[in-house]
């Protein structure tokens, strides 16, 4: 994949899938354009970056507010004339279970992981209409087509319209060039999943996975970077599980599947 001279935005940079994302980018020659609103963890990216000779814009932002959003790409990216790979990484997840589950966290789960997405991509359209790449890729989750066990019902929502969104947006977008796409990791090894799994919850998922382990960022980084390249040109309106087999598993782990015909 070859992405020198090529400009990459992505939501949710400071950490996980993200950053992730961003340091492959930038490890292929590609200009970062860094979204988060960790500006602690922004300013240690830069760090990183600065040591490494890659190029990168941090942006401050709340994609959870269109407001901010749109201060941050039509004000702190005004000098950013073209983007050529928009990567919607950004988001939260909740715990509560169904009838628990507040207004509050309904909405605000909703509107960084769904909402923030849709205005993130309708604000970037003239940029990417000007870019080369002209690819946007969702991160959804395989929650979105069963459930999410460590999230909530927003969570679950959230990323089944995410799908929604990308195959829309994938329709509409084609006449101009632009490809949309989206991936659904399985169960990825991140700071954020570390502070809501427990260390037998962790074991007992790798048992699970037929390939026999959690994902790490980087396995989603790389199927991201392949649906932002020329490599993937005709594809637009997809959605490519990165789970290890997981979405494969009807019940059982692969182990207690083998002990079943021995």
């Amino acid at each position: 994949m070859e992405f020198s001279g090529k400009t990459v935005a992505v939501t949710g940079a400071g950490s996980g899938i993200g950053y992730a994302t961003a340091e492959a980018a930038a490890r292929l020659g590609a200009r970062i354009i860094a979204f988060d609103r960790d500006e602690r963890a922004l300013n240690a990216m830069r760090i990183a970056f600065e040591r490494n000779n890659w190029r990168l814009m941090a942006v401050v932002v709340d994609i959870g507010d269109e407001s901010s959003i749109e201060r941050a790409i039509d004000i702190d990216m005004a000098s950013v004339k073209s983007v050529d790979l928009l990567v919607n990484s950004a988001g939260i997840v909740s715990r509560g279970q169904f009838e628990a589950t507040t207004a509050e966290e309904w909405r605000r789960v909703l509107g960084v992981n769904l909402s923030g997405s849709f205005f993130c991509l309708q604000k970037m359209v003239p940029r990417l209409k000007a870019g080369v790449g002209r690819a946007v890729v969702n991160v959804a989750s395989l929650a979105a087509k069963r459930v999410s066990y460590t999230g909530g019902v927003s969570y679950t929502a959230a990323k089944a319209g995410l799908l929604g969104l990308t195959r829309h947006a994938a329709f509409e977008l084609a006449g101009v060039g632009i490809r949309v796409n989206a991936v659904c990791p399985g169960p990825v090894w991140t700071a954020m999943t570390q502070q809501n799994v427990s260390d037998e919850e962790r074991k007992k998922v790798a048992s699970m996975v037929p390939l026999g382990e959690w994902l790490s960022p980087n396995d989603i980084a790389q199927a991201i970077l392949f649906l932002g390249s020329p490599a993937a040109r005709m594809i637009t309106g997809t959605t490519l599980d990165i789970d290890g087999g997981l979405s494969l598993v009807t019940g059982a782990s692969p182990t207690a599947y083998q002990q079943a015909r021995e």
